[in-house]
């Protein structure tokens, strides 16, 4: 069984980590098969929206414990040393990957997203959660700090301070209080919520492509720069794109009183 599997429905591309008896944990397995998925996206070419989900009850527990747990016992410190940097590298390496995507992120969150199944959502540039969506930070209760980036995505969306709270505590956040401090884009129904978060998706994918790609580099470079700086970036994003194809169809669209067909 493929521990992430791919599937398309028009131009969204559909990631599905598919351990669901391992609580989707991460492995060594399933980071290269979601760097491997990611990469698909990008040579396809067809898609302009990707949803990361999971199948099962849970997104995903995080790292797997049984592989640790199975390692340690060989009795090698240096062994278990070199397999928990491999495998920390090959999830950071699938990370990367679906940032690298020139396209919106959506993790759709139906179950319990742990450790780094919550960096994973984390990475992402919207989560949709079900009612029963839980985010748990994990790593301090196991003696670890974080890895897929939850210590860059996290002090973004809710401030460092609140952040550091979170961690500490290590308490699970409920979809409601997820979506209070911003962790949760949206609160979508249990009931057809993959079917829910498809349609939001595919309207997602009617957007101009490239500009949503600009405006996440923005705020990305936002927090380390001066505000002339970002102006300096602004004014170069903007003018790019407003001689391309997807401003022009904009504007016709705008004067002509009609839906935009954005197709860059």
């Amino acid at each position: 069984m493929n521990s992430v599997t791919l599937d398309w429905h028009g131009a969204v591309a559909v990631i599905s980590l598919n351990r669901p008896d391992a609580a989707n944990a991460i492995n060594n397995d399933l980071a290269d098969a979601l760097r491997n998925a990611a990469e698909a996206i990008a040579s396809d070419g067809r898609a302009r929206a990707v949803i990361v989900r999971a199948e099962g009850k849970m997104f995903s527990g995080g790292g797997d414990i049984g592989a640790m747990l199975a390692k340690r016992a060989e009795g090698d410190p240096a062994a278990y040393g070199a397999f928990f940097k491999a495998l920390v590298e090959g999830f950071h390496a699938g990370i990367r990957a679906l940032r690298a995507l020139d396209l919106p992120l959506i993790a759709a969150v139906n179950g319990t997203a742990a450790g780094g199944g919550m960096s994973l959502a984390l990475a992402c540039d919207l989560v949709l959660a079900s009612p029963r969506a839980k985010f748990v930070p994990a790593y301090p209760g196991i003696g670890l700090s974080t890895d897929g980036g939850m210590s860059w995505s996290l002090p973004r969306i809710v401030g460092p301070r609140k952040a550091m709270q979170l961690l500490i505590e290590n308490k699970p956040i409920g979809a409601d209080e997820a979506a209070s401090l911003g962790i949760a884009s949206a609160i979508l129904p249990e009931e057809g919520f993959d079917a829910a978060v498809l349609e939001r998706a595919a309207a997602i994918a009617r957007l101009p492509r490239k500009a949503l790609s600009a405006l996440r580099d923005l705020i990305d470079a936002s927090a380390a720069n001066s505000l002339g700086a970002q102006l300096d970036l602004e004014q170069q994003a903007i003018t790019s794109l407003a001689v391309a194809g997807d401003a022009m169809e904009g504007l016709d669209a705008f004067s002509a009183k009609r839906p935009p067909t954005f197709t860059d």
